[in-house]
């Protein structure tokens, strides 16, 4: 099975979608399932029986046989695998401990919310063509961004000094990034000034980490 949750035995697979139909015949008024879209799953477990019958029977059994039911085992899945997973593990009437039943997985029905991010960006820039640079961005210690950072959101000023500001309000434009490296295109008149910019995470929720130190480059 790996991390599937129906069985690759024939015999355990049918009798899972039986016990599954027969669970939803029983509870469809409470979980909220027409008895039309449990009716879709009639027809394609009889056809897998009746496989399974002959496949699995030492006297009919034939490789034509085999691929039949393997036909029709796909075309139960086919059919079977949306309603599970539209209609139980995501439906909110069905408990856990009745998905545990049915042997179906349980997921997260409120997942962890990202953590705010507490680490600051490390930055490299590093000039490319006329008026642009690239700035590459990553975690100090590692590569990639911290679990539940969406973004980063890079701030900068152009001045003619190499003295970087203070403070990070100097700081007035801003560009928001998901991909490393961003490129930063400036006007010709803005060439050979310093261009000062530091970066913070942004996570999912929109909360915003530590600033990285302020750094400088000439624009090209």
């Amino acid at each position: 099975m790996g991390n599937d949750y129906l069985p690759s035995n024939p015999y355990e697979f049918l009798n899972k979608m039986r016990n599954i139909r027969a669970q939803a015949y029983k509870n469809y008024s409470r979980w909220d399932i027409s008895q039309a879209a449990i009716l879709k799953l009639d027809a394609p477990i009889a056809a897998f029986d009746a496989a399974i019958l002959i496949s699995e029977n030492a006297e009919t059994r034939t490789s034509a046989a085999i691929a039949k039911r393997n036909l029709m085992r796909a075309n139960l899945e086919a059919v079977g695998r949306p309603f599970i997973q539209g209609h139980l593990i995501k439906n909110p009437n069905v408990s856990d401990d009745e998905l545990k039943a049915m042997d179906l997985p349980v997921h997260d029905r409120h997942p962890t919310p990202a953590p705010d991010p507490t680490e600051a960006p490390e930055l490299e820039p590093a000039p490319k063509t006329g008026g642009v640079i690239e700035v590459k961005f990553r975690r100090v210690a590692g590569r990639g961004k911290p679990r539940g950072v969406k973004t980063i959101e890079i701030s900068m000023i152009i001045t003619d000094s190499p003295v970087p500001p203070a403070d990070w309000t100097a700081l007035h434009e801003n560009v928001l990034a998901t991909r490393s490296p961003v490129r930063i295109t400036r006007s010709g008149h803005e060439r050979s000034k310093w261009l000062h910019l530091a970066g913070r995470w942004v996570n999912t929720r929109g909360v915003k980490g530590p600033w990285s130190d302020i750094i400088s480059i000439v624009i090209p």
